[in-house]
């Protein structure tokens, strides 16, 4: 009996070691692979009326859909909390002016008619799938550190189309405004974007973007080789801001305006989801499995002797 419990004891402190240095050594960082991703820009606003019609289930069609679709959700830069110059700056590639709100691009394509219900949604999201001739082959790999979330995202097998870019979305998944700024009577906001950073490639350009209480570092690394293109780069976040509540989506995309614009490749990853190597490692638990059925196995056969 006293064989079974030293055994016993030793499986679960195997056990519990496996578990906690799995978690110190991996619980900061994080990693994705994908590309096929379509990219679903929705310009909204605290005052849109019609928005407080689609905004709530917008969670629930993009959850629906997993990794399929990336919604990021731009706020108008009036009268709303949320807004940041970043709005402008992206419906600047889809629309002269103001776009009307809520404004749907799936890839870049608009989808109009008001405010959708889920079926144009879905048929929407087919329509852009349907219309990559290939997708980009793209990595995100994050870490979280003393404030700082260092980026890392590769690019391989495009499409050969000359002037291209990567732009990387900042979003919350969730953000809650005061109600006296909340004018359609909706607190709760997500996949808001937050901060944006798009640098072209093969050009000598250094791009544009914008952090709402965000700090991109200064200098972007670009890194080429003959079938990989990898940018490195770092933001902080706002004190408070909890890491966990931050996605990060990879675009890479043709410059220029709409009529020229083409979709090459999207990624989501969300921080804080699955972490890399944070699950238990197999062999503790099949281990600790065999052991039990091994003393299972003898307790019964000494109840079975004479």
């Amino acid at each position: 009996m006293a064989m079974m419990r030293d055994i016993l004891v030793v499986a679960i402190v195997v056990l519990s070691v496996s578990t906690s240095s799995n978690a110190q050594s991996t619980e900061n960082s994080w990693s994705a692979e994908g590309g096929y991703t379509v990219l679903a820009e929705q310009f909204t606003a605290a005052w849109c009326e019609v928005c407080a019609d689609v905004d709530p289930w917008m969670p629930e069609f993009t959850e629906s859909n997993g990794n399929r679709v990336a919604r990021v959700a731009l706020h108008d830069d009036f009268d709303d909390p949320l807004g940041t110059p970043i709005t402008e700056h992206r419906t600047s590639r889809y629309s002269n002016g103001t776009p009307s709100a809520p404004s749907f691009w799936f890839d870049g394509d608009l989808l109009a008619g008001g405010a959708p219900d889920r079926s144009s949604m879905h048929r929407q999201l087919l329509s852009a799938e349907g219309a990559r001739s290939g997708d980009t082959s793209i990595g995100i790999n994050a870490s979280f550190d003393s404030g700082r979330i260092f980026i890392v995202v590769s690019l391989r097998e495009w499409e050969a189309i000359e002037e291209t870019q990567i732009s990387i979305f900042v979003t919350e998944d969730s953000v809650t405004i005061d109600e006296s700024k909340a004018i359609n009577g909706i607190t709760i906001h997500h996949d808001v974007v937050r901060a944006y950073s798009e640098v072209p490639l093969g050009v000598e350009d250094d791009g544009w973007s914008f952090g709402d209480g965000f700090s991109w570092m200064e200098n972007h690394t670009i890194s080429h080789s003959p079938n990989e293109v990898i940018f490195s780069s770092s933001i902080s976040i706002p004190l408070g801001t909890d890491p966990s509540e931050l996605s990060i989506v990879a675009v890479h995309e043709s410059t220029g305006d709409s009529e020229s614009h083409a979709t090459l490749g999207v990624l989501r990853l969300e921080i804080g989801d699955s972490p890399v190597g944070s699950s238990i490692s197999i062999v503790a638990p099949m281990a600790l499995v065999m052991i039990l059925s091994t003393l299972s196995f003898k307790g019964r056969s000494r109840k079975s002797e004479p």
